[in-house]
């Protein structure tokens, strides 16, 4: 089962790592039917980890002003996500969140145009919080909103730190509603090991990813990710 995992997390944190999003979106629904202890805890804390990996190779001091609303919005969508966690069941509030996603993705394949100014910024890291503190989908809102404005050298920095920043405040906020107990804590951090290995990986990935596959590579990760996470929770 630990290899299973261990190969799921290497190709989660390689494509986050070089893309700038993907380890949720990748390992969440896999890790959901292999080892559901992972959920929500332990996977958040290692976006979190691929997160601050990410700013601390590709961020600029610029990014975090401009993701600042998002932030604000990731604070906000976090606190909501832990009255939800305690009020609906874990498995209608996984589809909903797969079903938010999909009609992201369908919104951008019709050719639907977002700004990005505060306003959606802030709506798009509140929806990020809710998604990112309940089923590790945090980048998946903030990946379709910012995929169509930028480059993936541009698109990397601001996500590492929203990921960084917005995983401190999931993992505060699963801390206090306590879910992650010291088992969580102990299965997030033996995760770590096939991070670093996706990190050093994304070293030969990254130049792949900047020949103008971004948006393709955002808008499939994030359509087949919430497919698969409706599916095992309806199967």
């Amino acid at each position: 089962m630990y290899l299973a995992v261990f190969i799921v997390m290497v190709a989660g944190s390689t494509l986050q790592s070089s893309v700038g999003m993907g380890q949720g979106l990748l390992a969440a629904p896999l890790l959901r039917l292999l080892e559901p202890d992972l959920l929500p805890g332990p996977i958040v804390l290692a976006g979190f980890l691929t997160g601050a990996v990410l700013a601390m190779r590709n961020s600029k001091r610029a990014d975090a002003r401009e993701v600042a609303p998002a932030l604000l919005g990731r604070f906000v969508g976090a606190g909501v996500a832990i009255g939800l966690l305690a009020l609906l069941s874990d498995r209608g509030l996984t589809i909903m969140i797969g079903v938010i996603v999909l009609a992201l993705v369908a919104a951008r394949l019709t050719g639907l145009k977002i700004p990005r100014k505060p306003a959606t910024l802030a709506g798009t890291g509140f929806v990020s919080g809710i998604s990112g503190t309940i089923a590790a989908l945090g980048g998946a809102p903030m990946g379709l909103l910012y995929e169509q404005h930028a480059r993936a050298r541009d698109f990397r920095g601001p996500m590492g730190v929203f990921q960084m920043i917005g995983g401190v405040a999931s993992v505060l906020m699963l801390t206090v509603a306590g879910q992650m107990d010291g088992r969580a804590w102990a299965l997030g951090f033996a995760l770590l090991p096939p991070l670093m290995l996706g990190w050093l990986l994304a070293r030969w990935v990254t130049p792949v990813v900047d020949r103008g596959l971004l948006g393709p590579v955002v808008l499939i990760m994030s359509g087949v990710s919430a497919t698969a996470l409706i599916l095992s929770e309806v199967l």
